[in-house]
């Protein structure tokens, strides 16, 4: 007895074998999509971290520009400190010089105004202090020589408002020369005390 043939067994199918079959048009197509799915995003990302340097250099800029300003400040700061201390040094010297040294500045600035409110002009002003004992108490003097140049009625004005403004003042001497020649303006010399407080 014949033994039955057997059919050939159909081979399996691969993945390919599987697939519709395509044109070449669709499958490029395809291949397209594929490759832009892929590339879209990592071109995307590849933007995006170019702005966020971008922003990040801006930021740098921003903090050294910042920096900069800060270390220049610190700098003006430490020179402002180094001439306050200069400063100081000059006024405690001047304050061993004169003890009380607090009183000159406004003494002096009563006495440029009065000379300036009569139309004098101080041509020189010499200011010295010194130690009066009044009933076994020390006062500080402040005592002032002054150059004077104007009128003689001017100045005849001016000792009268010092003695006013400055109640505490008095006059050692007073010396004034007219002028010889027409138009020329006069002159005065004229020495003060004014007392302090202690």
């Amino acid at each position: 007895m014949a033994s039955p043939v057997e059919a050939p067994k159909a081979p399996n199918p691969n993945i390919l074998q599987r697939l519709p079959r395509l044109s070449t048009s669709v499958w490029m197509i395809l291949i397209l999509a594929l490759f832009l799915i892929v590339m879209v995003p990592m071109a995307t990302d590849y933007f995006e971290q170019i702005s966020q340097q971008a922003a990040i250099q801006t930021q740098l800029d921003q903090v050294q520009a910042q920096l900069d300003v800060l270390e220049s400040g610190i700098t003006s700061q430490s020179i402002a400190a180094g001439e306050s201390a200069k400063l100081k040094a000059e006024v405690e010297a001047a304050e061993l010089q004169y003890k009380n040294v607090g009183d000159n500045p406004e003494v002096s600035k009563i006495i440029m105004d009065i000379a300036w409110d009569n139309d004098i002009t101080i041509v020189d002003m010499n200011v010295s202090q010194s130690l009066n004992k009044i009933l076994g108490t020390d006062y500080p003097v402040l005592s002032y020589s002054l150059s004077l140049s104007g009128q003689v009625a001017n100045f005849q004005n001016f000792l009268i408002a010092v003695g006013k403004r400055i109640p505490l003042c008095q006059f050692t001497s007073v010396t004034i020369r007219p002028a010889q020649v027409y138009g020329e303006l006069d002159d005065a010399l004229i020495n003060l005390q004014v007392y302090c407080n202690n």
